[in-house]
């Protein structure tokens, strides 16, 4: 697990106040947009130091390929489909990691040996792909994923999509736009803005701006990334799952059982492990595995 100073840099704390050290609702508003971008531009960095060999199981069956996005991105992507099935999951990932991490190359081992091929892919500005990461942006790569599946003769009615954390938006964005097999979800937070409040928690920033995100009504909180997993749900009739650790210390459980509740769990099925495991671990994977097998 990798972790991140969110810190605000100095020069942003400055501009809270105006010369004349007056309430400056403006300049409090800048900083917070400043905060999300030296967030995502921190995550970013990290996963471009980030890379690990392959696991024994996976020597042999992973073909690294770069595909272009409509904007002409780069986009690194493992193609893992050891025994050529006709079926896909495309895997998204956390913020902070990157697609060689051996938990997420675990995942993609377990799901390969159950008859499924597996991409997995660096959004934009992460890892290996060009580019900077961006709600948008990530919009596009996964558009770009599944555009090259298409081409391989793959039926979206065989594509499945797991997403993990922050992957979890990104999942839900895809899923509500394209019919998919279904849509995983692996510790996933109800919108971006309630996760701003909680970082803002134990973040080093003034304490003005630190009150002013507590208290300001979760749509005025000014992000340029707006993930909101409820909203997109809503528009999923395909089968979601939902798991998350009861006591993950990264994104509350509370996020997932409100996501649980939506469309009256009509098509969600929702699964609350003992723990505190932000990350992927066997438990989750192997809930992943039954969910599919039953379901499908």
């Amino acid at each position: 697990m990798y972790t991140v100073d969110y810190s605000i840099k100095q020069t942003d704390k400055h501009n809270i106040f105006n010369s004349t050290n007056v309430f400056n609702i403006p300049a409090i508003l800048n900083s917070i947009k400043n905060y999300e971008k030296n967030f995502y531009a921190e995550n970013s960095k990290l996963t471009k130091q980030a890379s690990y060999p392959l696991i024994k199981e996976l020597k042999n069956c992973v073909k690294q390929k770069t595909i272009l996005t409509k904007d002409n991105v780069k986009i690194d992507i493992w193609d893992i489909n050891p025994f050529r099935c006709k079926k896909y999951i495309i895997f998204c990932e956390g913020i902070s990691s990157e697609k060689s991490n051996p938990l997420q190359q675990k995942i993609y081992q377990k799901l390969t040996d159950s008859g499924w091929g597996v991409i997995a892919f660096d959004y934009r500005g992460k890892g290996k792909s060009s580019g900077y990461f961006s709600q948008n942006g990530a919009r596009a790569d996964m558009n770009a994923v599944f555009n090259y599946l298409i081409l391989q003769g793959i039926n979206p009615s065989d594509i499945g999509i797991i997403g993990h954390s922050l992957g979890s938006a990104v999942a839900v964005d895809f899923a509500m736009r394209h019919k998919t097999a279904f849509t995983i979800l692996i510790n996933p937070f109800f919108k971006a803005a309630d996760m701003a409040k909680k970082i803002a928690q134990k973040a080093s920033m003034p304490d003005i701006v630190r009150k002013v995100i507590r208290n300001l009504p979760a749509f005025l909180i000014p992000l340029k990334n707006n993930f909101d997993n409820a909203n997109a749900l809503k528009k999923i009739k395909s089968p979601v799952y939902i798991i998350h650790t009861k006591d993950d210390p990264v994104i509350p459980v509370e996020h997932a059982r409100k996501l649980a509740s939506i469309n009256n769990c009509k098509n969600i099925l929702y699964t609350e492990l003992k723990g505190s495991d932000h990350e992927l671990n066997d438990e989750k994977i192997d809930c992943c595995l039954k969910f599919i097998e039953r379901y499908l």
